[in-house]
């Protein structure tokens, strides 16, 4: 394994290097834990702006796909050339330990500055929010909770994927844990009130599907999918708050097609890329890309608080903490 000092050297010779570099060519290794109905669509565009490259795509969960990440960093060797995972803590991990490229971005100014690195170590891709995912045949406009508490009133038909598993829900934990008003406490009384947990996002949101549960932990974007696909469910925004979660995207400091992976993120970042992202209901990270259709602005939202410096050194207590409740 390099140095850290050896790696924050190379992260600054890559920086430097951006405006000298070639027609990107050659596989690029991309490392995801975004669904790929959504990222597949932004390969293709781009595969077909730059033919010479071949995106190796890597999909795995993000629990999982960290794992496999801090793995190849023990064996010595990251093989990624880009990650964009939905944790943020992950990525001021990678950052600390000097895993990671700067990228001076040519998109960076249309991005605000609290979506992004200040170092330019890594830029939010996308932003999600988790809040709460209904099914409208088993509840009614004026059932539907207007806050975290009155979610667990639907007792044992209300459900979350597990924080063991799932890269939102955890980041929903952390900011829960954080917050005066709803804390750990409030999975306490989940449990009580005999919320179900199942393992990922993609079997609780089968479930409020089927009807097999009435309310759940839902994602903005993929409630939003299954709605213009004809299921009968829908998003709503809790008063109590929700967790907008960006997911940030880097470049590797070992990267082996350098070239390729700064062309790749910067895709991503632009207005061509943002828009694949929106036409699949998620909220852009540009300012001058509108949000999708039906969905309130970014400053109609009340998000929730969450550290994730405090995330990063106490997430490991707090899934333990969660597993032994659980």
């Amino acid at each position: 394994m390099k140095p850290i000092r050896q790696l924050a050297a190379l992260a600054t010779l890559t920086a430097l290097s951006t405006s000298a570099w070639a027609a990107p060519s050659g596989t690029l290794n991309f490392y995801t834990s975004m669904q790929l109905d959504v990222v597949e669509p932004i390969v293709e565009a781009f595969e077909a702006q730059f033919p010479e490259v071949s995106v190796d795509l890597l999909y795995s969960g993000s629990v999982e796909l960290e794992q496999r990440i801090f793995s190849e960093i023990e064996a010595g060797r990251l093989r990624a050339d880009v990650i964009w995972a939905a944790n943020p803590a992950l990525f001021m991990n990678l950052k600390e330990a000097g895993w990671l490229a700067a990228h001076d971005s040519p998109h960076k100014e249309a991005i605000p500055a609290d979506l992004r690195d200040e170092d330019d170590m890594f830029f939010a891709g996308r932003v999600h929010h988790m809040g709460i995912g209904y099914n409208t045949n088993l509840v009614s406009e004026d059932q539907v909770p207007a806050t975290w508490e009155a979610f667990l009133e639907w007792g044992d038909q209300a459900a979350s994927a597990s924080p063991l598993h799932s890269g939102t829900n955890f980041n929903l934990l952390g900011a829960f844990t954080q917050s005066d008003e709803l804390g750990f406490e409030w999975y306490e009384r989940a449990r009580e009130a005999g919320m179900q947990v199942v393992r990922g996002t993609g079997d609780v949101t089968r479930g409020v599907v089927s009807g097999e549960f009435a309310v759940i932990k839902g994602i903005d974007y993929i409630m939003a999918g299954q709605a213009a696909e004809g299921a009968p469910v829908a998003f709503s925004f809790p008063e109590d708050g929700v967790l907008a979660l960006p997911s940030p995207l880097a470049v590797t400091a070992e990267s082996e097609n350098d070239e390729a992976a700064r062309a790749f993120l910067d895709f991503i970042l632009s207005t061509e890329g943002q828009q694949v992202l929106v036409d699949k209901f998620f909220m852009p990270v540009r300012t001058d890309v509108a949000p999708p259709e039906g969905l309130p602005s970014p400053d109609e939202i009340n998000a929730l608080a969450i550290d994730f410096d405090w995330m990063a050194e106490h997430g490991d207590a707090l899934r333990e903490r969660f597993s032994d409740l659980y």
